[in-house]
Parts: C-alpha cells; structure tokens; sequence
C-alpha cells in the first residue's frame, strides 16, 4: 500500500486503475456503432471479432477495483478501550476509494451490458447470459493473476510465453476457489443490478394488469 507524507492512502494508483476501467466501455462503444452502422461482411465480421477479442481480454480492469478495498485493510479503524476513530481523513480514505471503486465496477456493468445486448440482439438471451457469465468467471481469474502473481493485461501481448508459463504454474486449488468464488460474486451483483435497469418494465407490466 502506497503511503503519502500524512501517514494515509496515496490515491495514484486508483486514478490509474480507473483509467483502465474506461477503455472496456470505449471499446464496447465501438463495437456497437461497427455493429449497427456498419453494413454486414466478412470485414464487419473481423472489426467485430477483433475488438471483441481485445475487449474480453481488458474486461478484468473493471471488476479488478473492486480488490482495492484491500488498500483500507491496514488503516486502523477500531481502537481499543476508545472505539472507532473521529479521524476524518481516514474516514475520508474509505470513502474516496469507494467512490472510485463503485465507479470503476459501473462503467464494466454498462460495458458488459452493452456487448449482452449485442449478442442477444445477434444470436439470442441464452447465447448472451452464457458469454457473459463465461466472462465474468475469465475476469475473476485474470484478477487472480493481477492481484496476487502481480500481471497486466497487456502482458499477454508483450510477454505471452512468460504469462502462459506462470499461468500453468500458479494454476492450483486456491487460483480455483478464488475464481469460483469470485466469479459467484461478480454474476450476482451483475445479475442484481440488470434486474433493476428493467424494474421501469416491470412496473409498466404491473400496470396493465391494475388497468384489466
């Protein structure tokens, strides 16, 4: 954890994984306008495969932020015989970071959400669920590698036989139950939160059968 002259969080790492949680939803932006104002062909096809491919592979930089609570692991917040801290600037840390982590993990739900739209509108809802939760479990393993073996995403361009290497080498029980687990987490707030972009539906369908 990064620690500035006061003694508390230095927030340029945040500012950075922040940064990387925008480029998913570029990409994803692209890929909606190649794919609805673009005429169908093999080249339409390529942009598409192509930036799907690169998208799937930054992805993980959104949901990633989430681990940044663990940056507030070593702030003590609890004293004994005294109680919680008055100290506004650690109260304060909290809230910066959450702020950027609720943030950060928002603009992967609108991405993620744009490219489910895009496959349910090409194939159909089950073909679009299966991706994304597909994605979502890939996601929760590339933070594995981030977090704790310490990759980036572009490591697999520039050092593809080293991150395969390590992969295959880190690969063991707790690299399982963290993506497991992981993964579980990130379809339920997922899900969750779908839910409640169609609860304007819902109520539309709620009320038409108070009008019957």
């Amino acid at each position: 954890m990064k620690i500035n002259s006061f003694g508390y969080i230095d927030y340029s790492f945040l500012i950075w994984n922040l940064f990387l949680a925008w480029i998913p939803l570029i990409l994803s932006i692209v890929i909606a306008y190649i794919y609805t104002f673009y005429k169908q062909s093999v080249f339409r096809s390529i942009y598409l495969l192509f930036l799907g491919l690169i998208w799937v592979v930054i992805y993980p930089n959104c949901p990633y932020i989430i681990t940044d609570f663990i940056h507030l692991s070593g702030i003590k917040y609890y004293i004994n015989n005294i109680g919680y801290t008055m100290n506004f600037i650690l109260w304060y840390d909290f809230i910066m970071i959450s702020l950027f982590i609720l943030t950060g993990f928002l603009l992967g739900f609108i991405s993620l959400y744009m490219i489910q739209t895009l496959l349910t509108d090409r194939f159909n809802k089950w073909i679009g669920s299966i991706f994304i939760g597909s994605v979502l479990f890939l996601s929760s393993f590339g933070i594995y590698l981030g977090r704790f073996i310490r990759w980036n995403s572009w490591d697999i361009v520039f050092k593809p036989k080293i991150l395969i290497s390590s992969i295959l080498n880190n690969s063991n029980e707790y690299a399982v139950d963290f993506t497991i687990s992981f993964g579980l987490f990130l379809i339920l707030i997922y899900f969750a939160l779908n839910y409640l972009t169609k609860l304007n539906e819902y109520k539309m369908i709620f009320h038409k059968y108070d009008e019957i």
